[in-house]
This record gives structure tokens, C-alpha cells and sequence, in this order.
């Protein structure tokens, strides 16, 4: 088992964090919106991953070594440990560049989004008896407000 640092992992945590907000973004436009939650879902794990990373260096208590079979599950935990997920939403949201307010308290909502991201998972699926032709541009919307208000909560702890 290898080790994940921000040294040596940071850039190519944010690459693959801009390529999943890529994929997310062309799924959207092609209507593909069960796909591009998945695909926002990994982005979130892996926005969470490079705070992780990212934020603690030699000013901030010394690089973390990361177990690189980390799972979302200990990744939240992690995030929960150190109270990052838990901005106002009572201010302009960090991801925006208007004046709107988050909708969501991250912390209240990063395990729907990691749920839901353990549904691109047959066996998941099948066990949670989900179908992902039920998913609509409504529901895309809704997980788009919760991925927005994570991203606005690391983004204030930074």
C-alpha cells in the first residue's frame, strides 16, 4: 500500500478533480443527468481528497500521508474530524460569483452524495432496487446544490 501526500499527489488530485467538473459539465449538456451526478459525486471525493492534501503542510501541523486505498467513507471522516464541512451557508456562497447562498450545510449533506456515488455500483443498485432512468434534471439540480455547498465549505476552510 502506497501513500498519497500533497507534495507528490496535489497536482494530479486537482487534474482529476477539474477533469470529473469537466464531465460532469458535458453529461449535464447532454442530458445525461444520472452520469453527471456520478461524475460530480467523484468530483466531490476527490475535492475532498485534495483539501486533505492540500491544507496541511509544514505551517499547518505537517503533511498528511494519505493510505492510497482511502475510501470516501474515511475521507468524510477525516473532513468531519476537522470540522471543515460545517460553513455558514448564511453568506454568498465561495463557488459563485453572485451573491446567492449555499443551500446545504455540507456536513448534513456529504453522505447523500457519497450514497449516492456508491450507486455507479451494480450490485449497489440492484440491492438499493434503484433505477437510474428515474433520475431527472430536478434531481441532477438538487445534487448539484449539495456538491456546491461541500465545495463552498472546504473552499471557506482554506
Amino acid at each position: 500500500m502506497g501513500r498519497l501526500t500533497g507534495t507528490r499527489h496535489g497536482d494530479a488530485a486537482n487534474a482529476l478533480l477539474g477533469f470529473y467538473t469537466e464531465q460532469a459539465t458535458e453529461l449535464e449538456a447532454k442530458g445525461q443527468y444520472f452520469m453527471a451526478a456520478i461524475a460530480l459525486a467523484f468530483g466531490i471525493e476527490t475535492a475532498v481528497l485534495c483539501y486533505l492534501l492540500v491544507e496541511f503542510g509544514d505551517d499547518n501541523g505537517g503533511e498528511l500521508q494519505i493510505p492510497d486505498n482511502v475510501n470516501f467513507f474515511d475521507l468524510i471522516n477525516a473532513a468531519n474530524e476537522i470540522d471543515v464541512l460545517n460553513a455558514p451557508i448564511d453568506i454568498p456562497s465561495y463557488v459563485r460569483n453572485d451573491t446567492q447562498q449555499p443551500k446545504h450545510v455540507a456536513k448534513e449533506v456529504i453522505d447523500k452524495i457519497r450514497k449516492f456515488r456508491n450507486l455507479n455500483h451494480p450490485a449497489a443498485s440492484l440491492r438499493e432496487q434503484y433505477n437510474p432512468y428515474t433520475f431527472t434534471q430536478k434531481d441532477f439540480q438538487e445534487f448539484m446544490d449539495m456538491s456546491e455547498s461541500v465545495i463552498h465549505s472546504l473552499l471557506y476552510y482554506l
